[in-house]
């Protein structure tokens, strides 16, 4: 098994005659009498990459949580191909979150176990129960994880503890993890914000190859504005859980970014 590109890659548009993998409609979240998220309604084109943006408390986890199922809907639907996500339970649950792999801050990485053994964790959701109890993985799998970490430019590294590793370059070897589930879809929550600048550019960089050469949708959850347009093609912004802008990062400009963060010192970072 080898991790493939596509034969012509692209980043396709969500535009007419582009095919809606992923739309929700009417998306909310309720915490008590706080709405996180507010009916949310959009949709996204397969092979897109696009940056959440939004202050904090905006709503933006709480949306990518909702989509990979971590946190249950109160109303609305997640629709991907057609499915209704937020009706699945069980073994359908499962394999959704396969192919909706998840990409988080603080990395959540088992530091005494290798680089390899963390990346071969994401394979586990592919395998009967009782090869998991036994932590089993075929030379197959090993072979399939040893490409996802060359992918990286992390492969000379997938013998060492992952506490041994930077931060960088241990967010390098999440991805990995996430590339082994043979996703259709990556959700990365505010994966760059942990990290030095050099490191942040580093993990977009390695996103957006992904999203090019194998062709996975990518939802990227950002505050970094100078990183969203360096990075992505489109921009689903969030305001109090509501969708304030949706539509091309060249359209973003100082009027909507203060609507947006709600401080004429949110243009001075975003410039």
């Amino acid at each position: 098994m080898r991790l493939t590109s596509p034969s012509s890659p692209c980043v396709r548009q969500n535009a007419a005659g582009a095919d809606q993998v992923l739309e929700l409609r009417g998306l909310t979240r309720r915490f008590g009498s706080f709405t996180a998220v507010d009916k949310v309604s959009l949709a996204v084109s397969d092979g897109e990459m696009v940056a959440v943006l939004g202050r904090s408390g905006a709503g933006k986890s709480t949306l990518l949580n909702m989509i990979n199922r971590l946190v249950d809907p109160s109303e609305g639907e997640i629709l991907y191909q057609g499915r209704d996500i937020a009706k699945l339970s069980g073994a359908e649950l499962l394999a959704w979150r396969r192919q909706s792999a998840m990409i988080f801050q603080r990395f959540n990485l088992v530091g005494r176990l290798s680089v390899l053994t963390n990346v071969l964790t994401g394979r586990l959701n592919h395998k009967p129960r009782l090869p998991k109890l036994f932590g089993f993985f075929s030379d197959e799998e090993r072979s399939l994880a040893l490409d996802a970490l060359a992918a990286l430019g992390m492969d000379e590294q997938a013998l060492k503890r992952a506490d041994q590793l930077s931060g960088g370059q241990q967010q390098r070897v999440a991805i990995s993890r996430a590339l082994v589930q043979e996703p259709r879809l990556i959700l990365a929550d505010e994966p760059v914000a942990s990290l030095d600048p050099v490191n942040s550019q580093a993990v977009m960089e390695a996103l957006r190859r992904i999203n090019r050469e194998h062709g996975i949708t990518v939802l990227c959850n950002l505050h970094s504005v100078p990183l969203a347009r360096a990075w992505c093609d489109r921009v689903i912004a969030l305001s109090a859980g509501r969708v304030v802008y949706d539509g091309p990062i060249t359209g973003l400009d100082d009027a909507m970014l203060l609507s947006i963060y709600g401080s004429a010192a949110a243009l001075t970072e975003a410039h």
